[in-house]
């Protein structure tokens, strides 16, 4: 992954999906542009990120 490459980010709560470009990327984090609303996402394990905001949470799924 690197910066303003498109991930899928899933929304848990109405199970939703959609596309989102990466804007900022450190060792453990990243942060997507989702529809103009910038969301961080912590990694919670190896290709696992979950981010909260709004009150939904969110979800994206690097394959590594």
């Amino acid at each position: 992954m690197k910066l303003d490459d498109i991930v899928t980010v899933y929304c848990t709560d109405p199970d939703i999906s959609a596309e989102a470009s990466i804007v900022n990327i450190t060792k453990d984090s990243m942060r997507v542009m989702l529809n103009g609303i910038p969301i961080w996402l912590q990694r919670t394990k190896p290709g696992v990120y979950v981010g909260n905001a709004h009150g939904m949470e969110f979800l994206v799924k690097t394959g590594i």
